[in-house]
């Protein structure tokens, strides 16, 4: 879903200052500039008509009714991402086919619809069975799924699949970068983060020095923060510095 946070530019401009040593390290130059974009949002649903699949998944909140409505027409059920029992509610009022819950453990963005929010501790089983109560649609379970007993309590507690993610990081098939690769088997990198110094959103990610100097004044704005933190990023993968990276 495309992100209708609002940027406060005087926050954004502040953290692009508080950034600059790290991109001069780099000969970068970073521009405070709010960059927004739909990540071709458009276009994708127009592709989704034209092509039709049996099904698409929609995360960051609950897309128009009228597209869900156009997919259905096409014959695509849409399922809604939902991290709480009141985002799973919304969902299903919206006309949702289904619930995909992402668990507080999951690696990477947060599907959160308020990106401020930061998720909290909560054992994935115990999540699934409150959903459950408030909504009768087929969930899928994500988040923290790392082996057959995290599968089993996943479907004891009422999902009818899970989902994978960060355990398949390694795998030939991911296209995983050689950097990410290394870190993931890292002993001295073996903590993880919920952040949004990297891109303004909450994500769990490996905890690294970016991370810890960062997190606290990082200003909570997606994508501008994503944009912000790119060419950094993209420096930091070349030069293997597993330190400025989002992991």
């Amino acid at each position: 879903m495309p992100s209708n946070a609002t940027v406060d530019p005087a926050a954004l401009s502040a953290y692009a200052d508080e950034l600059t040593p790290e991109a001069e390290h780099y000969g970068l130059q970073l521009d405070p500039c709010p960059i927004s974009d739909d990540d071709h949002w458009d276009d994708k649903i127009a592709l989704l008509t034209t092509h039709p699949v049996p099904v698409v998944s929609f995360t960051f909140g609950l897309p128009p009714r009228g597209i869900i409505t156009t997919l259905h027409e096409h014959s695509t059920q849409a399922l809604i991402t939902v991290t709480t029992p009141d985002e799973a509610v919304a969902a299903t009022e919206h006309g949702a086919d289904g619930l995909i819950i992402q668990g507080p453990a999951a690696g990477g963005h947060s599907a959160t619809f308020d990106p401020t929010r930061t998720p909290q501790p909560e054992d994935l089983p115990t999540l699934v069975c409150r959903v459950r109560k408030v909504s009768p649609l087929p969930v899928i379970a994500a988040g923290g799924i790392d082996d057959a007993e995290a599968v089993r309590a996943a479907l004891d507690a009422g999902a009818i699949a899970v989902a994978v993610g960060t355990l398949l990081l390694r795998t030939d098939e991911a296209g995983t970068s050689a950097i990410h690769r290394a870190a993931l088997a890292d002993p001295a990198l073996d903590d993880t983060t919920i952040t949004h110094a990297f891109t303004g959103r909450p994500a769990r990610a490996l905890t690294n020095d970016f991370i810890t100097q960062h997190h606290a004044t990082a200003s909570h704005a997606y994508p501008a923060v994503h944009h912000l933190t790119r060419p950094l990023r993209q420096a930091a993968t070349q030069a293997s510095d597993a330190h400025r990276v989002h992991l």
